[in-house]
């Protein structure tokens, strides 16, 4: 409604715009008394048209029917900026991080919101617009007086209202209207809406706090009560902590109490976000309050700090959100060793500072599994020192019962604390992994002063295997030996070795700690010197030679010695490690090193070494190293025999292996075999250097025929058909590789009967996967030709005729002459009955082009067609339907048969001219390959023939000059003379009758 401005006051303004005018003196005192007359009497009538006006409006009000459509603007209640308050516009305070107070209380809070509408001190712009709610408000209270409380204003959804447009602006005021309330618990509709700000929240929680407050101790009619002049933080402490303390209260107040701390625990969530916030960190705020996973995740991650202030907050939110205490400090110790970039020491110190072992000491599994997954990993092998403290407090948890792994936590504290003061460097966790060589760690180590300290800790050291076995002080000294022989020594061994003067000097400085060595470690050590890859690049066979001699020489004193002494071996073997052996046996060892080396000098040896052939040089170098053992002998022989070498050159590297011995080329032969039926079967590491196994098998069998056509039979076809007859008669494996193997013995040997037909099986069985075939299917040909009648009875789409293709492809062409001449040829009825069933819009295969795909496909094949079944399939296509006459005249042009290229004549001179212009350009260069040029003159194809021969002359390889003389010899002299003047390139004006008769006689 727009506000009515009185006419009284219309004239008072404008009479006091008179007053600004001079009036007489005269007639001041008159014109005084008539203007105050005349605006009492306006002012009477004013009043009294407001009375009337008003009881109007109390009369209309009481209608319910007002109320309700009244309200309904106010329905639902709208968000902060909308609804009723929208008229204001967008208050600079929605999003209630500021306390928004009346103007005249401003100076009493610090920092405020003023909403600038409601500033009446400032000076004047415009009338403020009077808010819908608070009009109905009054006028409902008006109602509501005037029939003396019998009609009660439905007063909810309007304090509602009003309470949510006052939050940005006067908070306070918005709580008096939710105060004022029917029921208290309406007041979430309101506070739902509101941004969540601390100054929201608390709100709610002092809303909440009032209301329990003053119903526990009534309080409301004195307006003066101390509950309103308390502070509110103190006020919802209290309230809190005094409901906490008892748990029977009545529904009512459980309801509230509720809805206490719901807004209590939102205010903690809130602020404690907000800290999160500030320290930038990226915490997602809104995540962090409804997700509980990434609330964990987030603490945890703050625990992973070196800033003290972080980490105290980090365990206030632990507590705060019971997270264990365990996990936190757990957190942090993972932290410590991995990101923080301590040293061991400040690592230490900030444990024992901050007491985290003595919690996490009280669950020693979990802190095992925990430091074993996620922090070992990170400590560096060579850091000795991490690696010790992390021990100790492993030791010191009391996790050894939950400990897999052989060396136990007290034991790895003893190593670590006397290798780090004598192994510099050493990679500890590489040296205690079970699965590897402790030896080959230590080797790197290992000098002349700390040998016999390190010797004295092998014991403790598990070798790879299981098995209980640990390393023993001569390995050591083994190992220490086979590394001052090739890397020398700063004090014994100052000058690498170059020569093998000075290899064999390097040797006698290493013969001097013999004694140190059990025999085994011995041979061990001197195999390292003389048959490695490194002693055969550096060393010299004499040299080699040389060494062999001097240490059988040594180690029969060392014998003798050891007699001398009760039988007891030197060196000195502790813990559990394997036997070291007798001097016997090593001097026999050394024995058959010494004959070995001396075949490096036999003719087959030196031939391989000499080889331009790689391989063949490979040959040699596998066979100087492998010492004549037998498993390493036998191992050269197999790779010759996959490589496809001569069976006589794996015959006389046998020959020339010394020691004893039981291979035969046979028995490596059979080997060899085994490893590419294993690699056929599936077994990816059978032949790791042969990507195809099919190939080594077929290098093979091809080694095994030559040699028997030398005749020489050591191996025949017999034998490989007996190693390889399980494989192929195995029903478990798949198809194709069983097929292609007896295939490969098929072109190399004549198969037995039985052998062939499993192979026709094996065949049938890789075409039919869906279908149960067994041998007596397929035995004979007149089993094979009932099979595929049979199928091809059934077929009925072009997929079925396409494996009936395949399959009489894999099967052996069929003889019998009444067969394989006549209508009944396989092939034949194929092509009949592809042509009557595969019909249909639905079919868009060009048919008859897949035929004459079919039958080039068997041209250079044994499945080759007669000339009797391709004149059958010409007639077949030519019966069908015009469209295939181009597929029919290709098949009789491709025979060569004298009478189907008369035939094809005849259907080229019955050729209509809109047939002949789609003959494709293959059909024209198959018919004049055919030499079918003069018979067509008469044709309407004709004009094609000669224009695709003159255009594709260079690709066809057509004379035209002798096709021109063909031409005239049949009588066609126009036409052969116009071809000549086509393919000399006269212009087509100068083509006449008699200039063509004329090039004839220069010509030709």
């Amino acid at each position: 409604m727009e506000p009515v401005v009185p006419e009284a006051e219309q004239e008072v303004e404008n009479t006091g715009h008179l007053k600004t005018s001079t009036p007489s003196k005269g007639s001041a005192a008159g014109t005084a008394g008539d203007l105050l007359h005349r605006t009492t009497a306006k002012t009477m009538k004013v009043l009294s048209t407001t009375g009337l006006t008003t009881k109007a409006v109390l009369s209309a009000v009481s209608d319910h029917r007002w109320w309700k459509e009244s309200l309904s603007y106010l329905r639902p209640l709208p968000g902060p900026g909308s609804g009723a308050a929208s008229q204001e516009g967008v208050c600079g305070n929605s999003n209630l991080e500021l306390q928004g107070c009346g103007p005249f209380y401003q100076d009493l809070i610090e920092d405020p919101y003023v909403d600038p509408t409601q500033d009446v001190y400032s000076s004047y712009n415009e009338m403020p617009q009077e808010n819908f709610a608070e009009v109905l408000l009054r006028t409902g209270k008006l109602a509501e007086a005037k029939t003396e409380g019998k009609t009660l204003f439905p007063a909810t959804e309007v304090l509602l209202q009003l309470a949510n447009d006052a939050f940005p602006k006067d908070m306070m005021l918005a709580l008096s209207y939710l105060l004022a309330l029917p029921r208290v618990l309406d007041a979430n509709r309101c506070f739902e809406k509101q941004c969540h700000s601390a100054l929201s929240l608390q709100l709610a929680a002092y809303y909440y706090c009032l209301q329990i407050y003053s119903r526990l101790i009534p309080c409301f009619k004195d307006k003066n009560h101390t509950l309103y002049q308390a502070d509110p933080k103190e006020l919802i402490g209290l309230v809190t902590q005094h409901v906490a303390s008892y748990s029977g209260w009545p529904e009512e107040l459980q309801k509230m109490i509720s809805q206490l701390h719901v807004y209590n625990e939102r205010l903690t969530d809130f602020t404690q976000a907000q800290v999160l916030q500030g320290l930038g960190r990226g915490v997602d705020v809104q995540r962090f309050s409804s997700d509980s996973d990434y609330k964990k995740e987030t603490i945890l991650g703050l625990t992973e700090t070196l800033d003290d202030g972080v980490y105290r907050i980090a365990l206030s939110l632990a507590k705060r959100y019971n997270l264990p205490l365990w996990e936190v400090y757990m957190t942090h110790l993972e932290f410590l060793f991995t990101d923080s970039c301590l040293s061991t020491k400040d690592i230490e110190a900030r444990s024992n500072s901050l007491k985290l072992f003595e919690t996490l000491r009280s669950e020693p599994e979990a802190f095992y599994s925990h430091m074993t997954k996620y922090v070992l990993p990170t400590i560096e092998g060579t850091d000795l020192g991490r690696l010790l403290y992390y021990y100790t407090l492993i030791d010191a948890a009391g996790c050894e019962p939950y400990v897999t792994t052989i060396i136990k936590p007290d034991s790895h504290v003893k190593l670590l604390k006397k290798l780090r003061v004598v192994a510099s460097g050493l990679n500890y966790r590489k040296l205690t992994d079970e699965s590897s060589d402790p030896l080959a760690t230590l080797q790197p180590v290992l000098t002349n002063q700390n040998v016999l300290s390190i010797s004295k800790l092998a014991n403790r050291l598990p070798l790879p295997g299981g098995g209980g076995a640990t390393v023993s002080p001569s390995a050591v000294h083994s190992a220490w030996l086979q590394k001052l022989f090739w890397k020398g020594d700063p004090q014994l061994l100052k000058r690498l070795p170059q020569s093998d003067q000075e290899y064999l000097h390097a040797y006698d400085t290493c013969a001097k700690y013999l004694d140190r060595l059990v025999p085994a470690d011995a041979i061990r050590f001197l195999d390292s010197i003389t048959f490695s890859p490194d002693a055969a690049r550096h060393l010299s066979i004499q040299a080699r030679l040389e060494v062999i001699k001097r240490a059988t020489k040594a180690l029969r004193q060392l014998g003798e010695k050891s007699k001398k002494r009760g039988g007891e071996a030197c060196g000195g073997q502790e813990g559990t490690a394997p036997a070291g052996g007798t001097f016997d046996e090593a001097l026999a060892h050394l024995l058959q090193s010494q004959a070995h080396l001396d075949t490096l000098s036999l003719e087959f040896i030196v031939s391989l070494r000499d080889s331009m052939q790689e391989q063949q040089q490979r040959y040699s170098q596998l066979y100087d190293l492998s010492r004549s053992e037998t498993s390493k002998v036998c191992e050269i022989a197999v790779t010759m025999a996959t490589d496809g070498q001569p069976l006589s050159q794996i015959k006389e590297l046998l020959h020339v292996a010394v020691g004893p011995s039981d291979l035969s080329v046979k028995s490596v032969l059979e080997e060899a075999v085994k490893r590419v039926v294993a690699a056929l079967s599936g077994d990816s590491g059978a032949l790791t250097k042969y990507p195809q196994p099919l190939g080594v098998l077929e290098a093979m069998v091809t080694s095994v025929h030559n040699n028997v056509e030398s005749g020489d039979g050591a191996v025949t076809s017999d034998d490989l058909l007996a190693w390889l007859r399980p494989f192929c008669s195995d029903a478990s494996l798949p198809v194709r590789p069983r097929i292609d193997v007896l295939q490969i013995l098929e072109s190399n040997f004549n198969l037995q009967d039985s052998d062939v037909r499993l192979l026709l099986l094996y065949r049938t069985q890789a075409v039919l996967r869906d279908r149960q075939v067994q041998v007596e299917d397929v035995e004979d040909e007149d089993k094979r030709y009932r099979l595929f009648q049979e199928m091809l009875d059934a077929a009925q789409k072009w997929e079925d005729f396409q494996l009936l293709m395949l399959l009489l492809q894999a099967w052996p062409p069929m003889m019998k002459e009444e067969v394989a001449t006549s209508e009944r040829n396989p092939w034949v009825m194929l092509a009949s009955l592809l042509l009557t069933r595969c019909q249909g819009s639905e079919v868009t295969l060009d048919l008859g082009q897949q035929i004459v795909t079919m039958v080039r496909s068997l041209f250079h094949t044994k499945h080759k067609l007669p000339v009797q079944c391709i004149r059958h399939t010409a007639q077949l296509l030519l019966q069908n339907q015009p469209s295939l006459l181009q597929p029919a005249l290709k098949l009789m042009c491709e025979s060569g048969d004298e009478q189907l290229l008369q035939l094809t004549l005849g259907q080229i001179n019955d050729m209509s001219a809109e047939t002949a212009s789609s003959c494709d350009v293959e059909l024209l260069s198959l018919l004049l390959d055919a030499g079918l040029l003069v018979g067509s003159v008469s044709s309407t194809l004709y004009p094609l023939l000669s224009a695709h021969m003159l255009s594709h002359q260079q690709e066809g390889g057509w004379d035209v000059e002798r096709a021109a003389a063909e031409l005239m010899a049949a009588g066609h002299r126009p036409e052969a003379g116009s071809l000549l003047l086509a393919h000399r390139g006269t212009h087509q004006a100068q083509f006449t009758f008699n200039s063509a008769l004329a090039v004839l006689k220069e010509w030709l």
